[in-house]
């Protein structure tokens, strides 16, 4: 799934989206620090232990079956109604809804068609090494546009839970939250491709030979992978926006005003 740098690359193009509500965006732009800590919060369960199912909501296992963000919803109701609570709760829940919307349509555009499912690779390991080495081109990519945002680590620590998240715990958020904006201040502690071959249990250099392939341009391996990530940001950012505006009630006051004005016209 992404990773928290290509979370944060994405929180600012829902952030600056035109079809965000100019009114959301100043708000969102008043708490950013929450709201881009809570785009990348999801993966606290790196620090806790949990299952994915804990923090993300869905499981690959029991295929394409609602909305994670609406499940967490469900499950968490004291979360349902951004208005009634603080701001930077709000923001910051905005942000944890973001990812879990750019990750479940990764899970079902980019990861299973083309590794889970993908009929090229021998065996589990084999298409695990090849999406995790994605991961960590894109990760880098996403680093690199990063990097002018000086800002961004500063907000991070700024920043701090006070029981937004009812199942995982504030040490836990802090802990992740510095340890991203350490690797944002410093390029030399970035430890993604370490952890995923950790992970894996395969040297770094076998990964990095992959990543290498990608940035020369020469990977052939997974034919159609490059179009496929267009259609994914694209099809991401978008259920990013629609769900953004389904929580804060505002799609529905959209749907509302347009049919008053569609009723007023044909008067």
């Amino acid at each position: 799934m992404p990773t928290p740098f290509e979370h944060l690359v994405y929180a600012d193009l829902v952030l600056n989206h035109p079809d965000l509500p100019a009114q959301l965006r100043e708000f969102l732009h008043q708490e950013i620090g929450p709201f881009l800590l809570g785009t990348t919060a999801a993966d606290v369960q790196s620090i806790t232990g949990q299952g994915r199912v804990e923090t993300h909501f869905y499981r690959l296992s029991q295929g394409r079956d609602g909305s994670p963000a609406d499940e967490m919803l469900r499950l968490y109701q004291e979360l349902a109604h951004p208005e009634e609570l603080p701001s930077a709760r709000a923001a910051f829940i905005t942000g944890y809804l973001v990812h879990l919307a750019w990750d479940e349509i990764w899970a079902w555009d980019i990861f299973v068609p083309f590794y889970r499912d993908g009929q090229q690779w021998p065996d589990r390991k084999s298409f695990s090494v090849h999406h995790n080495a994605l991961r960590v081109w894109l990760d880098r990519t996403a680093y690199a546009g990063l990097r002018d945002n000086t800002e961004i680590p500063g907000l991070l620590r700024e920043t701090a839970s006070d029981h937004w998240l009812p199942f995982a715990p504030d040490w836990a958020l802090a802990q992740w939250r510095d340890w991203l904006a350490e690797q944002l201040e410093d390029p030399s502690l970035i430890q993604t491709v370490a952890v995923f071959a950790e992970r894996l249990h395969v040297p770094v250099p076998r990964l990095e030979a992959i990543v290498a392939e990608m940035t020369a341009g020469t990977y052939a391996t997974v034919p159609g992978i490059e179009a496929a990530l267009a259609s994914y940001r694209a099809a991401a950012l978008a259920e990013s926006l629609h769900m953004v505006l389904r929580y804060w009630r505002i799609e529905h006051r959209l749907d509302r005003m347009l049919a008053t004005e569609m009723a007023g016209s044909a008067i």
